[in-house]
């Protein structure tokens, strides 16, 4: 009985990750420089005086002596690489 319930258990939480993850999916910014790939999942680690279009998971991640922001979303990762942003 408790290896049923393990496996129930662990069923469970690989379809809550992955609807967390779909939602993530929607999210994620068109352009990224600075992604990271992890556990099935791509995170757009960007950070700079403001956040980029699309981001929507901004985070301000230091406060003087100027304010910086990071951008946080993420996506599962596909195989797809992140597009990076043009430099202007």
């Amino acid at each position: 009985m408790k290896s049923r319930t393990l496996v129930v258990i662990l069923v469970l939480q690989a379809v809550l990750v992955m609807g967390i993850l779909s939602q993530a999916n929607a999210e994620f910014p068109k352009c990224c420089d600075s992604c990271r790939f992890f556990s099935g999942a791509v995170v757009c680690d960007d950070a700079g005086p403001k956040c980029r279009d699309g981001c929507v998971n901004c985070r301000v991640v230091q406060t003087s002596p100027k304010k910086t922001f990071r951008c946080a979303d993420a996506r599962v990762d596909d195989g797809t690489p992140c597009k990076p942003c043009k430099k202007y």
